[in-house]
């Protein structure tokens, strides 16, 4: 099954930072391992950076370190370069969006703590100073904690889904879309008091920084992208092409975070082979359009098992909120009644307050 590109092969560029101490009086503690490895064979992440653990005055923070030493692979295409100058976008693209949600105050997106570059050190694969993203640390991310903890309360699982609704809201307000919002990337900072965080803006769009990936189909990554992305269709319109996407994204979320399952499975088990498309393993036969009847078919039978992994008290309200998060028809996506209004916007704030209303009645009916 072919949900995108295979990854190049990994170079690992750093011999070792732990002990470099950054200009900002950081010093480097410990690596973290990456995802795939023995221990986190359940675990996903970017394989083009490497992850450290800092720390300063008794505070840590989450190294990122782009591997530089990707531009060797001739696998991604064109020359060294163009290779180069690639990944050195994404990471100036990446600083200035998060610079952009900082001076925003958005306090539903990770905080970047510093920034910059540090000299590359002996034996690196590449003579070039090492980009670096620092940014606060989380206690751990849903797809973790989901995948690796045998009991979770609805009140939790419900105060993440509000955290994240209010993330994207603060990113749209400010004409940034995520692209990208899987459970590996809402973060959890649970021992801080600070609930959930939406991480990893590299494949963000925004509309005031152009970005390469600007042009793609797809920008984050297949498994979790929605129907009409698969199927080669590119909204005319913003709101469903970019923050439908999002909204689709926080869907999902809601299906793993209360049933451990994602809809892109689901569909390629349910779909007959002509009408599945080719990148879901598909005979890609039926154009989107064609499909949609049964798209939607099949999404209201997908629905339909989820619920049983519901709250009975919730049951209802949430299958209508998921179904509406997650329709398969771009145009029917996002609150029905903000829909109707001038410009069809989604209506996230009905999901932002929808979802804290239930979270405070979880903590009440956990109580009972």
């Amino acid at each position: 099954m072919n949900f995108g590109a295979s990854s190049p092969v990994q170079t690992h560029p750093i011999p070792s930072l732990i002990g470099l101490t950054l200009p900002s009086g950081w010093k480097v503690v410990k690596d973290i391992q990456r995802p795939g490895g023995a221990g986190a064979e359940d675990l996903t992440g970017s394989w083009f950076s490497i992850g450290y653990i800092a720390e300063k005055a008794g505070k840590q923070g989450f190294l990122k370190v782009i591997d530089i030493a990707r531009a060797l692979d001739e696998r991604m295409g064109g020359t060294f370069i163009e290779r180069l100058k690639s990944i050195t976008d994404a990471h100036s693209f990446e600083c200035t969006v998060l610079d952009i949600c900082k001076s925003a105050r958005m306090d539903r997106v990770v905080h970047i703590l510093d920034k910059g570059e540090l000299p590359p050190p002996p034996g690196a694969l590449l003579p070039f100073p090492l980009p670096f993203i620092l940014f606060e640390l989380a206690d751990g991310d849903v797809r973790k904690i989901v995948s690796r903890t045998a009991s979770i309360d609805d009140a939790w699982r419900l105060k993440v889904l509000h955290d994240v609704a209010v993330g994207l809201q603060q990113l749209h307000t400010q004409g940034i879309a995520h692209q990208d919002l899987k459970p590996s990337n809402v973060l959890v900072f649970d021992a801080r008091g600070d609930g959930a965080k939406i991480g990893d803006l590299g494949r963000a769009t925004c509309a005031t920084v152009p970005a390469a990936h600007d042009m793609q189909m797809i920008a984050g990554a297949w498994a979790y992208a929605p129907p009409e992305q698969i199927y080669g269709i590119a909204p005319a319109r913003e709101v469903d092409r970019r923050n439908g996407c999002d909204l689709y994204h926080l869907g999902t979320l809601a299906m793993f975070i209360f049933a451990g399952v994602t809809p892109t499975p689901l569909y390629v088990q349910k779909l007959p082979p002509e009408v599945l498309p080719r990148p879901w393993g598909g005979r890609g036969d039926t154009d989107y359009y064609s499909a949609l009847p049964l798209l939607t078919a099949t999404f209201t039978a997908i629905l339909e098992e989820v619920r049983n992994d519901l709250p009975e008290w919730a049951r209802e309200e949430l299958s209508q909120l998921i179904l509406n998060a997650c329709h398969p028809d771009y145009e029917k996506r996002g609150d029905p009644n903000a829909r109707m209004r001038v410009g069809s916007p989604l209506g996230l704030e009905e999901f932002v307050s929808r979802f804290d209303r239930l979270a405070k009645r979880a903590l009440v009916e956990a109580r009972k």
